[in-house]
């Protein structure tokens, strides 16, 4: 079994042309100790750590008959320059795998390490091992709003920034399918959020038969 895994990044969705084999994931309890007299040792739960995400995956320098993205092909360099700025940008990016089978890892990562492998007899080729860090977001923004006490002093108080009203999504209607296109790309572009790519599965269930593979120039229909 392999995994169709895609990066996005700035309202674009890059596919990796080789589906990794396997996807490490790794989930750590964070746990303090403490001697207690008398009692001994006693362990303390107190958070679950970020999760960490490992796998490799191979990069051709030509469209070979196993590449996922033969109908808009690049080269190895081009994904690595991608990588290699949003690094250098301090930025997450969203990471997405799926199976077709279990549930999709879908989530905000860094890259925290990046590996480059190339072999003898392949070259050309490139080999890339990631190590990813889940990422999470921090909590709303406040401000300090200054304001008139009683006694004519100032006292400054903390306040909660108000969210963002969402941006009405658009919907309704056809898309045609473009190279590179993903369903999850397609319901953040119509919808605003990637997750509801389930919608225009279940309205298209004559044409998608796996999520994982969708082809350019279906037309799919987007539910509103």
């Amino acid at each position: 079994m392999s995994y169709a895994v895609f990066f996005d990044k700035d309202n674009a969705t890059y596919r990796l042309p080789v589906n990794p084999e396997e996807i490490e994931t790794s989930s750590v309890l964070a746990i303090e100790k403490f001697e207690i007299l008398k009692l001994g040792q006693i362990a303390i739960p107190t958070h679950m750590e970020l999760k960490q995400y490992s796998f490799e995956a191979e990069f051709p320098h030509r469209p070979l008959h196993y590449v996922e993205t033969s109908g808009d092909y690049r080269g190895p360099d081009f994904y690595l320059r991608l990588f290699e700025q949003w690094r250098q940008e301090k930025a997450p990016v969203r990471f997405i795998a799926s199976n077709g089978i279990g549930d999709d890892i879908n989530t905000l990562v860094l890259i925290e390490e990046l590996t480059v492998i190339e072999r003898a007899g392949e070259e050309g080729d490139k080999y890339v091992s990631f190590q990813l860090l889940e990422y999470r977001e921090f909590g709303k923004k406040s401000v300090v709003v200054v304001t008139p006490a009683p006694s004519g002093a100032l006292v400054a108080v903390a306040k909660k920034e108000e969210p963002t009203p969402p941006v009405n999504p658009k919907s309704g209607g056809t898309h045609v399918v473009q190279p590179g296109d993903t369903l999850w790309a397609i319901a953040k572009k119509y919808y605003g959020n990637g997750n509801l790519y389930t919608k225009i599965v279940n309205a298209n269930k004559d044409k998608i038969k796996n999520p994982n593979l969708i082809y350019p120039g279906q037309q799919l229909v987007i539910p509103a």
